[in-house]
C-alpha cells in the first residue's frame, strides 16, 4: 500500500518565500519613497511660510525697495530670503520676488514668491 505524502516540497517553499520576499521589498520601497515625498512637501511648506513673511514685511516696509535680504525663523528652523525688485511699465508698481533658502549664502533656493507692490516715488 502506498501511503499519501502531505506538506509542500522544498521547492514550493522557496518559490513562496522569493515571492513574499519580492513583496516586501516593493512595499519597503513605496514606504521609503513616501516618507521621502513627505520630507520633501514638508520643506516647501516652511519655505512657502517664510517667503510669505518676508514678501508681508516687505510690503509692510515704509521703504520697500532698501531691503534686499533677511532671515526668518520657521518651526525651529532659520530660513534664510533675498528680495529682487523688477521694474514694470508703471511707474509706481514694481514686482518683488521672494527667494528662500536654508543657508545664507546658497544660490539654491527652497521657494520662490512674488507679487506686484505700489512703491512711492
Amino acid at each position: 500500500m502506498m501511503q499519501c505524502q502531505r506538506g509542500f516540497t522544498l521547492v514550493e517553499v522557496m518559490a513562496a518565500l522569493a515571492i513574499f520576499a519580492m513583496a516586501a521589498l516593493a512595499g519597503v520601497a513605496a514606504a521609503t519613497n513616501h516618507l521621502n515625498d513627505l520630507a520633501h512637501l514638508q520643506e516647501r511648506t516652511l519655505a512657502r511660510y517664510a517667503a510669505a513673511n518676508a514678501l508681508a514685511r516687505i510690503s509692510l516696509d515704509d521703504e520697500p525697495q532698501e531691503v534686499k535680504k533677511g532671515s526668518e525663523t520657521i518651526a525651529d528652523q532659520q530660513w534664510y530670503w533675498q528680495a529682487t525688485f523688477t521694474e514694470t511699465v508703471t511707474n509706481e508698481v514694481v514686482y518683488v520676488e521672494v527667494s528662500v533658502s536654508t543657508s545664507e549664502n546658497s544660490n539654491d533656493s527652497s521657494y520662490r514668491l512674488g507679487r506686484y507692490l505700489r512703491v512711492s516715488e
